[in-house]
C-alpha cells in the first residue's frame, strides 16, 4: 500500500510531466497516468506511469537516505557522468523527493543466466566500462564510515548483528589499502540488471561510489571472479574474502536500520492518524 508521502510527491512528479526530458525523438505529450507500482525495491516507491505508448518510471525517494547510506547528490553527478552509456536508463526528470526514468523492459538477471559465460564476459566488460568512468571532484568511499554511520542508525549495540570488531578492523584495512579507487555500483545484485534482448542495463546507483576495484566483481560474482579481471586489477585472493565478509555484514547492518527506520515511520504515521 502506498503511503501519504510517496503519493504526494507521485501526483507532484506526474504535474511536471511537461518538464521531463526528451529522448530518442520520444517525448510525453500528456499527462501520463500510474500504470502501477514496481514493487521490488526495498528502499523507495518505484511507479510505471503511461501515456499513450510513451512510459516511463518514478521513483520516490525514501524519507530518510542518510540513515541508509544513500547519497543522492552522489548519486546524480555518477548518473551525469554515465549520461551516454549504453548500459544505464537516461534520467529524464530529478528533484529532492523524486527520480523519473526512462522504463526499461526485460527481465532481471537470474541465477542461471549469470551462469551462462557469454553472459558474464558481457557483465565483466560491462564493469570495466564502469571502472573506466572518470568523475573528478569525488571523494574515494570510506567503508569504515559507512559501517560506524549503520551503526550510529541503531538503538542498540552493533555487535548485536554483526562481529563488529572484526567488521571495523577489514574495512579500515581496505580504507587504507593501496589502490587506485574506480566507480562502483556497491549493489550489483540480479535485481539490479536487466537483460533486454541483446543489451544489459544497470539500475539503481544510489550506493554509487568510488570504491574498491574488486567490489563489484565480488557481489555478482564471489570468489570465482574471471581470472583476466583478477589480473588486470592485481586483486589478491585476501582481499577478495575480505570485501565477501564487508558485504555480508554491511547488508546485516543495512537492514538491521532499515528494518528501525520502517518502525519508526509506521509509528509516526499512526501518531500522525491520531492527531
Amino acid at each position: 500500500m502506498i503511503d501519504m508521502r510517496a503519493e504526494e510527491y507521485l501526483k507532484q512528479s506526474l504535474l511536471q510531466w511537461k518538464a521531463w526530458k526528451k529522448i530518442n525523438e520520444s517525448a510525453c505529450n500528456a499527462l501520463p497516468s500510474v500504470e502501477k507500482e514496481l514493487g521490488n525495491g526495498l528502499v523507495n516507491h518505484s511507479f510505471l506511469v503511461r501515456s499513450g505508448d510513451y512510459r516511463a518510471v518514478i521513483r520516490v525517494n525514501c524519507a530518510d537516505p542518510d540513515k541508509l547510506g544513500i547519497n543522492r547528490s552522489r548519486e546524480l553527478k555518477i548518473l551525469s557522468a554515465l549520461e551516454y552509456a549504453d548500459f544505464v536508463p537516461d534520467i529524464l526528470y530529478s528533484d529532492t523527493h523524486v527520480l523519473v526514468t526512462e522504463y526499461i523492459s526485460g527481465m532481471s538477471l537470474d541465477t542461471r543466466s549469470l551462469s551462462s559465460s557469454v553472459i558474464r564476459s558481457r557483465l565483466s566488460s560491462l564493469i570495466e566500462r564502469i571502472q573506466a568512468t572518470c568523475i573528478s571532484g569525488m571523494n574515494r568511499f570510506s567503508y569504515l564510515d559507512c559501517c560506524k554511520g549503520y551503526a550510529r542508525a541503531l538503538p542498540y549495540n552493533p555487535s548485536e548483528v554483526v562481529d563488529w570488531e572484526k567488521l571495523c578492523s577489514v574495512a579500515a584495512e581496505l580504507d587504507t589499502a593501496c589502490y587506485e579507487p574506480v566507480l562502483c555500483h556497491h549493489d550489483l545484485g540480479l535485481e539490479n540488471i536487466i537483460i533486454r534482448q541483446e543489451a544489459i542495463f544497470f539500475i539503481d546507483w544510489e550506493f554509487g561510489a568510488l570504491g574498491h576495484p574488486a567490489f563489484d566483481y565480488v557481489k555478482l560474482f564471489g570468489e570465482n571472479i574471471p581470472k583476466s579481471n583478477v589480473a588486470h586489477k592485481d586483486i589478491s585472493s585476501g582481499a577478495i574474502q575480505q570485501i565477501k565478509f564487508l558485504q555480508s555484514a554491511m547488508d546485516d547492518l543495512w537492514f538491521a536500520v532499515k528494518k528501525i527506520a520502517e518502525g519508526q515511520a509506521k509509528s509516526g504515521a499512526h501518531n500522525d492518524r491520531k492527531v
